[in-house]
């Protein structure tokens, strides 16, 4: 009787236990067969098909937020341009080196393109590209045969004039505030082609208004080049361009005219 009690027990005992590990087995793996996949919940998870390479997918494996790219969107255009239009003014001088001027109908009118780099926060480096027509108003110079002599009539109007195409390197600064439209400097230089240089004089003879126009590769230097610099804030430019060069030929006429130019420029995009 106590043998056969004890093999009772002893099969109680291994029956539980069996039941206990059937228990935890199926909780910590469960099959899930979807065709001839078969997929077993469990940590790892694990998807393997028949007669395939099993593939396994780990939990701990972060997925990407939606919208995330992996890439920070900067703050600023790396690239931009501008078009422009413009009008400066001869600024007086007394240097005795310089021809007699009407100062106040001197002046440029100027349109372009501006191309910008920025490569910081704080500053961009660019080209610009541009059509500049200068008008000087002499005053004498005609009478004194400064540049041609025996000119008929009598003159009442002088100036030289001259259309050019450039380009130039522009630095520019952004100062303060950084938020919204900060204020700008600009720094460079600058190169003209003047494919178009004359003298115009217009003169009354016999009572008509007659017009001259001289032309002479040999007194009027063709290219120029200059120093530029701006401050500018939002669509408006205060301009300075100094002139390095000569206009004329010195061999040919010792006077020069003016270098300095003040102007303003709008950017119209």
């Amino acid at each position: 009787m106590k043998n056969y009690r004890f093999k009772y027990t002893l099969l109680s005992f291994v029956g539980t236990a069996m039941l206990m590990m059937t228990a935890e087995r199926a909780q910590s793996q469960t099959v899930v067969k979807i065709g001839e996949a078969e997929i077993a919940i469990q940590s790892p998870i694990s998807v393997r098909k028949r007669d395939t390479t099993q593939v396994n997918f780990y939990q701990n494996e972060t997925k990407p937020q939606r919208g995330a790219t992996g890439v920070k969107k900067a703050r600023y255009p790396r690239n931009s341009q501008e078009f422009f239009i413009g009008i400066g003014m001869t600024v007086p001088t007394s240097n005795e080196e310089f021809l007699p001027m009407h100062y106040g109908n001197s002046y440029s009118l100027e349109a372009g393109f501006k191309y910008f780099h920025r490569t910081g926060s704080r500053y961009d480096i660019g080209t610009i590209f541009q059509y500049t027509c200068y008008t000087y108003k002499t005053k004498g110079a005609a009478a004194d045969e400064t540049f041609f002599s025996n000119i008929p009539g009598e003159v009442k109007k002088e100036y030289f004039r001259t259309d050019n195409l450039g380009t130039g390197i522009i630095n520019r600064f952004y100062l303060f505030p950084m938020k919204g439209r900060p204020f700008m400097l600009d720094l460079g230089g600058y190169a003209d082609f003047s494919y178009s240089k004359r003298f115009n004089v217009k003169t009354i003879e016999n009572g008509k208004q007659n017009k001259y126009k001289y032309r002479d590769g040999s007194k009027f230097n063709p290219v120029q080049a200059g120093l530029y610099g701006a401050i500018s804030k939002g669509k408006y430019s205060f301009y300075a361009r100094y002139r390095l060069t000569n206009l004329f030929n010195p061999k040919e006429v010792p006077l020069e005219l003016p270098r300095l130019c003040l102007g303003l420029q709008i950017s119209m995009d």
